[in-house]
């Protein structure tokens, strides 16, 4: 969550992230488009055309590539984290308190 509140979330939009269906009038369709993708892709469900539309309407090919690669590598770096039970360095921890 930290990553949330680095990119300018609020603690609203970082409460109801895990909302299934995402609340009407919280999240801006493009943040909306993101979160959807990024739970289909967390859990390894097909994106669909659907899905890949959405995303069409708020970003370049090349920004969907980068949003693709992002949630990637943070599925990544968590999965490392989660396996080996990674300490959380001062700097986050601070963030967190």
């Amino acid at each position: 969550m930290v990553a949330g509140r680095a990119t300018g979330l609020t603690e609203q939009k970082l409460a109801l992230i895990g909302a299934d269906p995402l609340p009407d009038g919280v999240y801006e369709p493009d943040e909306a488009a993101i979160v959807r993708y990024a739970r289909a892709s967390s859990r390894l469900e097909p994106i669909t055309d659907e899905l890949y539309a959405s995303l069409r309407e708020h970003f370049t090919e090349k920004q969907i590539i980068e949003i693709c690669f992002t949630v990637g590598m943070s599925n990544m770096i968590n999965r490392f984290h989660a396996t080996f039970h990674t300490d959380v360095d001062e700097d986050t921890e601070e963030m967190l308190g």
